[in-house]
């Protein structure tokens, strides 16, 4: 990643630097970053048709000859494959919404990531050196519960909400981003993760962003052997937390639609590979009870059985 002027190294950088690889490797892909705030440069020229009109204004997007463009939320992404390289702008920093300096790239990165049969799927992911676990569902389903929950228990975290699987040459999990997100009333539940918040001041339809190593230092990871898929529900009316077997149809339901729904365009072959996916390893409801603090032992359970 290159980036024009600190201000965006700053804001988007963070999110990666548990990623970070020695500079003078050859990079399978580049992205080049700049806002014109800080650069004085004039804004690109806006690309593609409108394919959607959502509250905060329309996404435009553009296909051709092996160029790919998005422009939403004030920004504007691109990448060219033949050249393995992409170009990232913005106004400037303020003009972003902390979902998306939170998780930055997420266009470039699921067109690419595609390209080389890695798909970006919406879920979290923590485990530890034997292999983990990913955490499918909609919004509010428990996911950042779950996953940060299992910190606090020495779990190592390799995403909260958006992270790459591989189904060749064994299932296995990367890590995308070392973020996480929670709504104001979770994070009430997590009073250690208050003080490094990275947006105190937010709107009532932005979540609380925390980086997870200023909270638990080394919990990050690059990712892991895929193990199981669980798909928590919150229950709330006992204290404990309950693991119980679950169909691949079921975790298939609780992760394709929201994974298809968050990308465009979707990959030809997504539902084909999500599906294969839960095929492959045991999938559990995850029953959330009321004490976040037990939330752990029903992961870490599911860890302990035997593949």
């Amino acid at each position: 990643m290159r980036f024009a002027g600190e201000s965006m190294l700053a804001l988007l950088g963070r999110a990666f630097e548990h990623l970070a690889r020695d500079a003078s490797e050859d990079p399978a892909l580049t992205i080049n970053v700049w806002d014109s705030e800080s650069s004085g440069i004039e804004p690109p020229p806006q690309l593609g048709e409108p394919v959607e009109t959502p509250e905060l204004g329309p996404i435009f997007y553009h296909e051709h000859d092996g160029v790919r463009a998005m422009s939403r939320w004030k920004t504007l992404s691109v990448l060219e494959f033949s050249a393995a390289e992409a170009w990232f702008w913005t106004p400037g920093p303020a003009a972003m919404p902390s979902w998306d300096w939170a998780a930055p790239f997420r266009p470039i990165l699921h067109w690419w990531l595609g390209s080389k049969q890695l798909a970006q799927v919406h879920g979290g992911a923590v485990g530890n050196e034997d292999g983990g676990v990913l955490v499918v569902g909609r919004s509010g389903s428990g996911k950042s519960t779950t996953t940060l929950a299992s910190l606090a228990a020495g779990l190592r975290f390799a995403g909260d909400d958006l992270v790459a699987v591989t189904n060749h040459p064994e299932l296995y999990v990367h890590s995308l981003y070392g973020t996480g997100k929670l709504e104001e009333h979770h994070l009430e539940r997590f009073p250690r993760l208050v003080p490094t918040v990275a947006n105190p001041v937010r709107t009532e339809d932005e979540k609380a962003v925390v980086y997870v190593e200023d909270a638990f230092p080394g919990s990050a990871t690059e990712g892991f052997r895929l193990r199981a898929v669980l798909v928590p529900h919150v229950v709330g009316q006992r204290p404990e937390t309950r693991v119980v077997p679950t169909t691949a149809a079921a975790a298939l339901a609780a992760l394709a639609p929201t994974t298809i729904l968050a990308l465009h365009p979707p990959q030809p072959n997504a539902l084909r590979e999500m599906a294969a996916l839960v095929r492959a390893v045991p999938c559990y409801t995850l029953e959330l009870g009321s004490e976040v603090d037990r939330i752990p032992e029903a992961v870490a359970q599911v860890l302990e059985t035997p593949p």
